[in-house]
């Protein structure tokens, strides 16, 4: 095909088996802005496959019928399938229920102000319901005649039984005024649920208050369930009832303890189980009940510090079908233990991070042992790692999607993450905050030691370039003969290793001013060669200068970038970043003091995805970056600006202009949510 003919070709054309194909490759956000081409594109979007990866969120907003976004979605051709309603104050919204009611699958509830009554005419015009979700609702369950039989009359309780009779996953987050009363009612409308989320839920495990509420055990009254408490015993009967189809079970952050042992009696096949931050657990009831379940894929056992050496072993032995396995913050965890963890041959994802016990050795000997194609995601942040570790990550685990390395200061250097970089070319996310030894030469392969020596051979334009590098003496002798002597240099340590950072820095960036850096002086591996990098994390790395931004990072495909506490960066390096990473959804500048108001005016004009900007801690900007996010940034949902005292003068009225944001995070704030804040001021349309 010539140039012409390719430049004249009609991409609205293309047959929709090969457009469907190219969308399967695509992110969400890339799908929103290839199905804006053209409609052909846009209908593509409606496929169930991608249907299916579409979730409507109504945010900190107020739902009506007469205004948006309400109706936006209302005008709207496409149907969805799956909604959620954050931080809302809900109006007249009959007609928003109908539209949502005739396709919805799965609806989120997360401290939505909402009482009984526009519950059960929610739920009565939702009959394809799948999913319920109902996080913070505590109004909703503050009526004890929530779903009673005797304050409803007897069709509208069977239109709502009709309706939830095809849930299969219930999520009840974080609700304190639950009660045995209204669990039995709900779940008696679902008798064929796969999951159930109680996490969270202030629920009485202690026998004590199951005598103080049941005191007639035997008794027939003690079938009849208690409006005034949540129970675990009670929980147990429900359980009991959906044990057939039962398949997750979550009690995060409960206090479940010894009570687990009364789940092995009810005969479940659980497949995936969370107990993240249950630290009423002991280890022997862990060992127990997890070997009445030989079918989990996925488990979390994150900052349950009653987990052992032993319960690895046996979780190695038994559990081999795990896919999923969180096991941060378990403190008594060590080599011993994790060595075994490559027993777990279908073991995608694992996170070790803060597991102050496993060392290099506990990696090397495990999960990093042998060569692994199926495993996907590692964290190890927090963990005492030498450089040999992390190399061995990348030489056995070459499938790695997801690598976190947060904090592992001994271990993260610059030729490890070079090793890393040559290594794992499907990297999809690094995370390397903390990780105060690493330098540019980490993230571009840049030979800084050639650099010099070929500085100091360039006759009169090294001349120039020693104003940028001045010499440093080593020895008393050198000290001696050179005229920089007479100066003492009252620096601490830390500071003239800042100093010395910022040296090189300037000397880079002069060498390149002057045409002096070439190709081959990019001797190792550059970061850009992880092609599809989305998500990369810099936090604390003051090494990290323009260099990388200008050498390293260009990235189509990224989207999120954390670049705070990085001195160096300045607008020169954030010109390159911003042309060659366009992709850019989330950035956190926060405490770079080089950060001025030209370069936000260039970051928000080049980066048209912006969802999440963090300048916390620029003290330089003033209200010229205000004015700059107002025009731009017309995505933008979460601002940090805490300690950017220059830019509070009327912040809340300008950016009511932004009618997308819904998240200002800023000094003198702390006492006032910020879903509240907005619905006083009453500055946004939607």
């Amino acid at each position: 095909m010539s140039s012409l003919e390719y430049s004249s070709a009609r991409y609205d054309e293309l047959p929709l088996e090969i457009v469907l194909k190219i969308f399967s490759y695509l992110e969400y956000s890339d799908l929103l802005v290839a199905g804006s081409t053209c409609s052909r594109w846009h209908s593509a979007l409606d496929q169930p496959e991608f249907k299916a990866r579409t979730r409507v969120c109504f945010s900190k907003v107020l739902l009506s019928d007469q205004q948006s976004p309400a109706v936006d979605l209302l005008r709207c051709e496409r149907r969805f399938n799956h909604f959620m309603l954050e931080d809302v104050t809900l109006g007249q919204v009959r007609e928003l229920l109908k539209f949502i009611g005739q396709t919805a699958q799965s609806l989120a509830l997360d401290n939505v102000d909402l009482n009984d009554k526009q519950f059960y005419g929610m739920l009565g015009v939702l009959p394809h319901l799948h999913s319920l979700s109902l996080k913070r609702c505590l109004p909703l369950f503050m009526s004890g005649s929530f779903l009673e039989s005797y304050t409803n009359s007897c069709s509208n309780l069977n239109e709502l039984a009709n309706n939830l009779a095809g849930l299969r996953e219930l999520a009840l987050c974080d609700n304190q005024y639950l009660t045995d009363a209204i669990l039995m009612r709900l779940t008696s409308f679902m008798p064929r649920l796969k999951v159930i989320n109680m996490s969270g839920c202030q629920i009485a495990f202690h026998n004590a208050l199951q005598r103080r509420f049941y005191p007639n055990a035997n008794a027939s009254d003690s079938l009849l369930p208690s409006e005034s408490v949540l129970t675990f015993n009670f929980i147990l009967t429900i359980l009991n009832l959906q044990r057939r189809t039962l398949r997750e079970l979550d009690f995060s952050h409960t206090l479940i303890g010894q009570s687990l042992m009364s789940l092995c009696d009810l005969d479940l096949q659980l497949q995936r189980l969370y107990l993240g931050g249950c630290r009423q657990l002991n280890a022997m009831t862990v060992k127990t009940f997890l070997a009445t379940q030989p079918l989990l894929t996925a488990l979390d056992l994150s900052a349950t510090t009653c987990v052992t050496d032993d319960n690895l072993a046996c979780i190695a032995q038994t559990n081999s079908q795990l896919e999923h396995l969180k096991i941060n913050g378990c403190t008594g965890v060590t080599n011993a233990g994790a060595i075994h963890l490559h027993k777990l041959r279908r073991l995608k994802s694992l996170d070790l991070s803060s597991c102050d016990g496993i060392t290099s050795d506990g990696i090397t000997g495990g999960v990093a042992s042998e060569e692994n194609h199926v495993l996907l995601e590692l964290n190890v942040s927090h963990l005492q790692i030498c450089e040999e570790c992390i190399k061995s990550i990348a030489s056995n685990l070459r499938s790695l999607r997801s690598l976190h390395l947060n904090n592992c200061v001994n271990g993260v250097t610059d030729e490890a993450i070079q090793f890393v970089i040559g290594q794992l070319r499907w990297l999809r996310d690094l995370s390397l905050e903390h990780c105060s030894g690493l330098t540019d030469a980490a993230l571009t392969g840049l030979n800084i030691s050639k650099l010099e020596l070929s500085r100091k051979q360039s006759g009169s334009q090294a001349s120039t370039m020693e104003n940028f590098y001045p010499p440093y003496s080593h020895s008393l002798g050198e000290r001696d003969s050179s005229l920089q002597s007479i100066k003492i240099s009252l620096r601490s340590k830390a500071e003239d290793e800042i100093v010395r950072d910022a040296r090189r820095k300037q000397v880079m960036l002069a060498a390149y001013e002057m045409n002096l850096i070439h190709k081959e002086d990019f001797e190792g591996h550059n970061i850009q060669q992880l092609r599809g990098l989305r998500s990369l994390n810099l936090r604390g790395c003051n090494r990290i200068s323009d260099v990388s931004l200008k050498y390293g990072l260009k990235h189509v495909e990224l989207r999120r970038l954390l670049l705070s506490n990085c001195q160096q960066i300045s607008l020169l390096g954030m010109e390159a970043l911003v042309n060659s990473c366009p992709s850019i959804e989330e950035l956190d500048l926060s405490d770079c003091y080089n950060i001025t108001d030209r370069t936000m005016q260039v970051v928000t004009g080049k980066l048209p995805r912006l969802r999440a900007l963090h300048i916390s801690g620029c003290s330089q900007l003033t209200e010229h970056t205000l004015d700059a996010i107002i025009v731009n940034c017309t995505g933008l949902q979460t601002l940090s600006v805490y300690r950017c005292r220059s830019m509070y003068a009327d912040i809340e009225e300008r950016l009511s202009g932004v009618h997308t944001l819904r998240n200002l995070n800023m000094d003198n704030m702390t006492s006032i949510d910020n879903a509240d804040f907005f619905r006083l001021k009453k500055r946004l349309d939607y």
